[in-house]
């Protein structure tokens, strides 16, 4: 318990004849001092040197100690982890301690810093409350269960009014993420933000509450399916190809996204990122490292697809000349966002001619895993694996099985079968 009471010292005294009064902090008998611009004459003094009750002295003293006090219980701090030394500290510094955070501030800080790939979907999320706040700036302290109720309101009205128009002009309804998206990042953001300046440890609890405590954040909806049937993708397979060259390099987007889809399908669902980064063929194995799950795997999110030999023809045909990587796709466009974009843009046109609606370069993935499950018998697991996802159940029995991707590999010889019969 923290004990704090003014006094002067008997062997303090000063050259005119006065004592400087100074306000004691004990804590599990240990004893800290400060100075104080309060000054003590004889008259203010009993006999043993204590303050006079009812002096003018007296008084500024206990309004000093007060003051304290208060101070003390303002901060929140925790006493059991905090030494004398500490409070003190922490009192004498309490203006930098009680400066307002800056709640907006400090997330454009933590996005700017953090090393994460997904900055542009936190960056969205601000923005967005940035655009519900109509201001740029917000102290932490008024980001309350009330604001965050009209903040997943305005989202609801925005997304109306943009259905409401896609609706009018007869145009594909995307999926409403963004609810449950940028509430999650903005409860991400508030949770850094009590890491960054809560030091338990210290006894420092500037954040002490989250109104995300109380707040409860809608549920994702339910991703869109987007796996086709196995007709359709030998329909794609039997498609002629156009050789209508045009856009950037004379690229033909058509037999682009024809190739491409049916190689992510035969190599097990692999993104269009780890296609354009493909760099190692080893024997007939594709090896690579999921992009999207690399940076949280102990394996990096390794793995070796065997390359089917049904495939092997459209490897041939986008090869880098150059050995630098695996295809040239990187010599054609300025990233890989721009090499899905042009993907998707091809399927577009691929999904009219067969009458597949909302076509998609990630159903490939979906068909794989659907094809798999419910066809080919594939036993869940194994598809999972296949996926290459992250099971947190699995993270410390993981660190034990060194994975040889034979199961993997059978599986995706028993899907082209099944789709292709070769």
């Amino acid at each position: 318990m923290l004990t704090i009471k003014a006094e002067v010292q008997k062997d303090k005294k000063r050259a005119d004849g006065t004592y400087n009064v100074k306000v004691r902090f004990i804590k599990n008998k240990k004893v800290k001092r400060i100075s104080t611009n309060i000054f003590a004459s004889n008259g203010d003094l009993t006999a043993d040197l204590k303050l006079k009750e009812g002096s003018t002295t007296k008084q500024e003293a206990d309004r000093l100690v007060l003051h304290y006090r208060t101070s003390y219980n303002s901060l929140h701090i925790d006493s059991e982890n905090c030494d004398v030394n500490e409070i003190v500290n922490r009192l004498i510094n309490k203006d930098e301690v009680d400066k307002p955070i800056d709640f907006i501030a400090f997330c454009r800080e933590w996005i700017c810093n953090t090393p994460i790939k997904s900055k542009d979907i936190y960056s969205n999320s601000l923005k967005s409350f940035i655009k519900f706040l109509g201001k740029e700036e917000l102290e932490i302290k008024e980001l309350t269960v009330e604001l965050l109720e009209q903040y997943r309101d305005h989202i609801n009205n925005v997304r109306a009014h943009k259905v409401k128009k896609l609706e009018e002009a007869g145009k594909r309804i995307p999926s409403n993420r963004c609810v449950s998206l940028y509430l999650t990042n903005l409860r991400h953001l508030y949770n850094e933000a009590q890491r960054y300046y809560n030091k338990p440890d210290k006894g420092l609890i500037r954040i002490p509450h989250s109104p995300f405590e109380y707040f409860r954040i809608p549920k994702e909806e339910a991703t869109r399916k987007r796996a086709i049937l196995p007709q359709q993708i030998k329909n794609i397979w039997d498609l002629p190809y156009q050789n209508y060259h045009k856009g950037y390099k004379g690229t033909c987007r058509f037999d682009l996204a024809k190739d491409c889809f049916i190689m992510s399908f035969c190599l097990i669902g692999i993104n269009s990122v780890d296609l354009y980064n493909a760099t190692e063929l080893r024997g007939n194995r594709l090896v690579y490292y999921r992009t999207k799950t690399k940076d949280r795997r102990l394996d990096k999110a390794r793995m070796e697809v065997v390359v089917p030999d049904i495939i092997l023809p459209i490897i041939e045909k986008y090869r880098d000349p150059s050995g630098k990587r695996l295809f040239k796709f990187y010599k054609i466009y300025s990233d890989s966002r721009a090499f899905n974009k042009a993907i998707n843009s091809g399927l577009k046109e691929i999904g009219e001619i067969l009458n597949i609606e909302d076509f998609e370069y990630y159903a490939a993935r979906h068909s794989w895993a659907t094809i798999a499950l419910n066809k080919c018998g594939i036993n869940k697991y194994v598809v999972h694996e296949a996926l290459n996802h992250i099971d947190e159940s699995m993270r410390v029995t993981d660190i034990y099985i060194e994975r040889d991707f034979v199961n993997e590999n059978k599986a995706n010889a028993k899907v082209i079968k099944y789709v292709f019969g070769k």
